[in-house]
Order: structure tokens, then C-alpha cells, then sequence
């Protein structure tokens, strides 16, 4: 049915005329492009839009280094959510000028964590634990063990599940990326399947990354449906999780530096049972457990195992608020940092 959708019934601009939703009508403000750029009173603005353009132009670098995994679980906002989280990474350049700043690798770590859909956490559908790895050109993803019929929550009409698995190197100076070619991927398998144990996958780039490169780790879940011993897609993004689970940066929390300097964190936790802000720890007398504290977010109880040298050294029980988020665990005189999973291996 036609709708009539203001008095003249005309939206948009005509011959200089700005025709309203109500009906109004106003003339076509003139451009203030020469003001933006000599101005001196529009300084400000000049060097804020020239960052957010920096930002934006980052967020598409990493949309377009990882589109084949982002394509399929992504929600409306997540371009502008991307470009909000690079901005901020922008503000750790202590060094250029303003309006000149840019993006750091060695700045990075905050996007551990970035989820690119909203409407679907990777912790609620993926309850396996899983870690990350890095050697040279290679980041392995290790999952100990993969019961479907118990660790994967899939949306109504799924019969099938597959793990997006994705890695890519980004150069933010030369503006250039490299995405890694994931070996024997685990494909589509069966939501009924049997259990399976030691799953490893290996993603590899071209060529070891350099120290001006990020390199980025997504996991993700696609589900599909089974017809006639055909696999149709379930078409819907809100279903599918993809978050970054690895960056090639350290972790840094308030007060950090970054660029590979030691992280520093607001709260800090004591062996053998330190407790406090939603997290508990489990590990030796002289052992230090460093994270940043969340007020905020989910609170469904989680855990933690910490490997070190294969060789479990510390437990830690949390709220599934911190997932993703960077913490450091001093033990027998060294420090590590990671992110907060169910096992995590140094």
C-alpha cells in the first residue's frame, strides 16, 4: 500500500531544496569545505577527522585481511565498533602529533577479545577449551578435546557445525596484509559426531611477520543444515561467533606501555588462594596473578587451567566477563602474559 510521507510528498534534496519527512522545506546549506580546511578555529576538527579517517582506514584493513571468516558472522554495528576499538589504539601513540597519529602494532593487544558479532559470544556456543600458539610464520589453534554433543551449543535446525579457524598478517604502515593458509581444516562435521581429542590446526603466512606486522587469530562457528545429503548454510549472522582469540601484541592493561614492554594491571592476586573482583586463584606460594578489573559484563562462572612447560601450575576460577581479556602469572621467577581461556600454555 502507497504512503503518503509528508505534505508534499518529497524526500531528499531538489535544486538546492531540502525537502523534510515533516514536510518542511529548507535551503541547501552552503558548503564550508574552504573554513575546514584553513581555518583556524576548525583545527580540532581537522585533526580529529584525520584520525577517525586513520581509524576507519585500519578497521577495513582487518575486515578485508579476514573477510572470508567476518562474511559469515558479522552484525550491523561491527564496522563502526571496529573503527571505535582502532581509535583507541590510536590514542597510544605517544609520539606523533596530533592529528597524525596512526596505528601501532606493538599497540594492538586490545583488540584480543574484539567480537564481531554482538548477538552471539563464542563462549556460549564453544564450551571446548582451546589455546593459541606462535612460532615464526605459524599460529596453531590446539584444542585438547572436542565432544560436539557436549560442548557446542547450536542454534535450532543446525545438524551440522564447522570451526572458522583464520589468521592474517596486517602492516597499518604500508597499509598491505597477508592472510594465512589454514592446513587440513577440520571441514564440516556433524553435531552428533563422535568426541574427538588433540585437535591442531596450523594456519601459516607467507613469511615470518615483521616487527612493524600484527598478526591476528579469529575464531569462529558456522552452522549448517542438512537436506538430501546437501549442507545449506543456516542464513543467519546472529547465530554465528567469530572473535579475536590471538594477537601477535602483548597484552597491555592500565598503565602499560606497550611495544613489548611488561604489561602492568590494577589488581593483582597471591598464591596459593588469592580472591578478589569476580576471580580466584589456585596456584603456588609466591606465585602472582595480575589482571584489570571488570565491573561490568556477563557473570556465568568460568575456569582456567595455566600450563606452563606442559605442566599445570595454577587454576583459576572467573567470571566469564573477562574472557578474551589480557592478564599476566609470574611464576618460578618468570613472567607471562596471556588472555583469559579455559587452558592457556606458556
Amino acid at each position: 500500500m502507497a504512503q503518503q510521507t509528508g505534505i508534499l510528498g518529497i524526500q531528499g534534496t531538489v535544486g538546492g531544496l531540502v525537502f523534510a519527512k515533516d514536510g518542511s522545506v529548507r535551503q541547501k546549506p552552503a558548503s564550508n569545505k574552504a573554513a575546514f580546511t584553513s581555518s583556524a578555529s576548525m583545527v580540532r576538527v581537522r585533526e580529529n577527522a584525520s584520525e577517525f579517517g586513520t581509524a576507519a582506514s585500519a578497521g577495513k584493513l582487518i575486515r578485508d585481511a579476514l573477510r572470508t571468516q567476518i562474511q559469515a558472522a558479522s552484525d550491523s554495528r561491527m564496522v563502526s565498533r571496529l573503527a571505535q576499538t582502532m581509535k583507541s589504539i590510536i590514542n597510544l601513540d605517544t609520539t606523533s602529533d596530533r592529528g597524525a597519529r596512526s596505528v601501532g602494532a606493538g599497540n594492538a593487544a586490545s583488540l584480543l577479545g574484539f567480537n564481531f558479532n554482538q548477538g552471539a559470544g563464542l563462549g556460549q556456543s564453544l564450551y571446548s577449551p582451546y589455546s593459541f600458539s606462535a612460532s615464526g610464520a605459524t599460529v596453531t589453534l590446539a584444542i585438547p578435546s572436542l565432544n560436539p554433543g557436549l560442548d557446542i551449543v547450536a542454534p535450532t535446525g543446525a545438524t551440522h557445525f564447522e570451526i572458522l579457524f583464520g589468521v592474517a598478517s596486517v602492516n597499518f604502515v604500508t597499509k598491505t596484509y597477508t592472510s594465512a593458509t589454514v592446513a587440513s581444516p577440520l571441514g564440516v562435521l556433524p553435531l552428533n559426531g563422535a568426541a574427538r581429542s588433540n585437535v591442531s590446526q596450523v594456519a601459516t603466512l607467507p613469511a615470518a611477520p615483521t616487527k612493524d606486522e600484527l598478526v591476528i587469530g579469529v575464531l569462529g562457528m558456522n552452522y549448517y543444515q542438512q537436506i538430501n545429503g546437501k549442507m545449506y548454510p543456516l542464513n543467519n549472522n546472529a547465530s554465528n561467533p567469530l572473535a579475536v582469540e590471538y594477537t601477535s601484541a602483548l597484552p597491555v592493561a592500565s598503565g602499560g606501555t606497550g611495544g613489548g614492554t611488561t604489561p602492568k594491571f590494577g589488581k593483582h592476586l597471591a598464591g596459593p588462594n588469592g580472591a578478589d573482583a569476580g576471580i580466584t586463584l589456585a596456584a603456588s606460594t609466591g606465585d602472582d596473578f595480575g589482571f584489570d578489573e571488570l565491573t561490568t559484563g556477563t557473570s556465568a562462572p568460568a575456569s582456567m587451567d595455566i600450563n606452563v612447560s606442559g605442566t599445570q601450575v595454577a587454576s583459576v576460577a572467573y567470571l566469564d566477563r573477562y574472557n578474551g581479556k589480557p592478564f599476566s602469572f609470574a611464576h618460578a621467577g618468570k613472567t607471562y602474559t596471556g588472555a583469559f581461556a579455559a587452558v592457556v600454555n606458556f
